[in-house]
């Protein structure tokens, strides 16, 4: 934007497009006119409504001719910026066209326009939108890609929903939901979920009735009890160590858990020795306290001091505990 780019954002409904847009014309104290383009009058937003002038001869031209009145916020607009540009009229996307190349309209000048900008979302899917015109894609110099990415910074201080909600929210998004109920529930999603909850809303009230999410889970975690998505066995427990890590290190009773695991399936340790080193040093203790869970971890850790890479740091963090092994 500083560089008076113009830029076409492409991402999924609700991610933040439009408001990230607003925010940084405003930052950079820039005067930004905003259209839903779906719902723009070409002729009376934008090209302008053609009106008969008589001129006053006093330059010897007597004849009428056809003025465009357009608003005069789009004169002294240094900003255009065209939300959902692939629903627009196609009217529409023609004056976009020449705005983007010429910075005018109908032959026109905007003599403060600087750059234009545009949101849409991914042709094809679920989205009931058309591909853009190749020639006007072209004239867009930045394209920039906004993923889905809700954050427990912009619910706190920006929306004001309560801290242990919005990082309930976003723990709920990441790990509790698949890659299909997190395309259907988007960050502005669980804003509304966050704002009704807050509100005393239930919040079975603010999905739609087609959105089946597992909100038993969110409700833990707003109350505080952190969960792993599925239950721990032997297969989950060696398949999903990076989501089981990510659970530990928010909640005591989720390491507790998998402690007690561990004790049960010693014949496990070898393809879990990411999960004992994530674990607090009183409950490796407690594991090593077993003897065949200790003599495996000896076994693995005398590997690592010969060089196998991915266990010298069992080898570093048993020597710490005061183990010697040769």
């Amino acid at each position: 934007m500083s560089k008076k780019r113009n830029v076409l954002l492409v991402g999924d409904h609700g991610v933040g497009k439009t408001a990230m847009v607003v925010d940084e014309a405003k930052r950079q104290n820039l005067t930004l006119k905003y259209y839903s383009s779906p719902t723009l009058d070409p002729w009376a937003d934008l090209v302008g409504i053609p009106v008969p002038v008589q001129p006053d001869g006093s330059n010897g031209d007597t004849k009428k001719h056809l003025a465009f009145i357009r608003p005069m916020d789009v004169e002294q607009a240094e900003i255009l910026f065209f939300d959902e540009l692939n629903r627009a009229h196609p009217k529409v996307l023609n004056a976009v066209l020449e705005a983007i190349q010429f910075r005018t309209i109908n032959g026109v000048a905007l003599p403060k326009l600087k750059m234009v900008w545009a949101a849409i979302n991914p042709p094809g899917g679920v989205y009931q939108v058309a591909e853009l015109d190749p020639v006007l894609v072209d004239r867009f110099h930045v394209h920039l890609e906004v993923p889905a990415d809700p954050s427990i910074d912009y619910y706190v201080h920006q929306v004001g929903i309560p801290p242990h909600v919005a990082k309930a929210l976003v723990m709920w998004w990441h790990r509790d939901l698949d890659d299909n109920l997190r395309k259907m529930i988007s960050p502005r999603r669980l804003e509304y979920m966050g704002r009704n909850y807050r509100d005393g809303i239930e919040l079975r009230y603010s999905l739609p009735p087609t959105i089946r999410a597992p909100l038993q889970h969110l409700l833990r975690r707003i109350d505080g009890h952190n969960l792993l998505p599925f239950e721990l066995t032997r297969k989950t427990i060696v398949d999903h160590q990076k989501e089981i890590i990510a659970e530990m290190a928010e909640s005591a009773d989720v390491m507790l858990a998998v402690s007690g695991r561990l004790l049960e399936w010693p014949d496990l340790m070898p393809q879990c020795v990411r999960l004992f080193l994530a674990m607090t040093s009183e409950l490796q203790a407690r594991l090593l306290a077993n003897h065949t869970i200790k003599t495996v971890l000896v076994n693995l850790a005398r590997e690592g001091r010969k060089g196998k890479q991915d266990l010298r740091p069992l080898a570093d963090r048993l020597a710490a505990m005061g183990m010697a092994f040769r």
